[in-house]
């Protein structure tokens, strides 16, 4: 009996360790997201020291309000908005807040709860706000909270991450993207092997043809296709 009671217990103790063995602390979750992503370092005078990560809106959904203390975030909760962002004085008829796929934002914090990682976010465009008591135009805050009902202890801090760039991508990453996508079309289009004239035939004339000699080079927009000895062989 002794026996089956301490191995009991043991079996007990193991299950409660492997429970908690992914859980990550607060501070844990932040220092990983802010190694993700660059905060941007305010100075004294409220300058900007250093920029940080320009982060670029995927899904739209989101809103912005004016800068205050008692701006509301907007929430997430496993990927979708629960509550939109804003603050109780509205922005007025010039601006409607809403951010559209594609907007740019900068971050200027990360805050964590129990249950929740708050990013801290201004648009990179500025607005004049009607009846803002501004001279002129500012930027507006769009910051986001990312709610977990377990708590952080319940994730992992790469699941944080990910959740993160299901909704914001980086500007960096945003244009690789695009380039990548930009030379899948034009392999589509055309096939490596094909001579200059073929491609001109389906692409049309480039806006410049750079020759060195057995490589020749047709420069697209945001595109280059370069031929070696009279055969596309690399898409850049």
């Amino acid at each position: 009996m002794h026996c089956r009671i301490c191995l009991a217990l043991g079996l007990l103790l193991f299950q409660l360790l492997a429970g908690t063995s992914f859980a990550v602390t607060r501070e844990e979750v932040k220092a990983a997201v802010e190694t993700r992503y660059k905060v941007t370092k305010i100075g004294f005078l409220g300058n900007v020291d250093e920029q940080g990560s320009v982060l670029i809106v995927q899904k739209e959904g989101l809103k912005a309000g004016r800068p205050s203390k008692a701006f509301k975030p907007n929430v997430i909760v496993k990927g979708q908005i629960t509550s939109t962002g804003g603050g109780d004085v509205p922005l007025g008829s010039n601006v409607d807040g809403n951010l559209k796929t594609g907007d740019r934002l900068y971050l200027y914090g990360v805050r964590t709860g129990d249950g929740y990682v708050e990013l801290t976010l201004f648009t990179a465009k500025t607005f004049v706000v009607t009846g803002s008591g501004t001279r002129g135009p500012i930027p507006l805050e769009a910051s986001v909270r990312f709610l977990y009902d377990g708590g952080l202890a319940a994730v992992t801090a790469q699941q944080v991450i990910e959740d993160i760039g299901a909704w914001f991508g980086t500007e960096g990453e945003s244009k690789g993207k695009v380039e990548e996508k930009q030379k899948e079309t034009v392999t589509r289009t055309v096939h490596l092997g094909q001579t200059p004239e073929e491609v001109t035939a389906i692409l049309g004339a480039p806006e410049k043809k750079i020759l060195l000699g057995s490589k020749i080079v047709f420069v697209y927009k945001d595109i280059k296709l370069v031929f070696i000895d009279g055969k596309l062989a690399d898409v850049q």
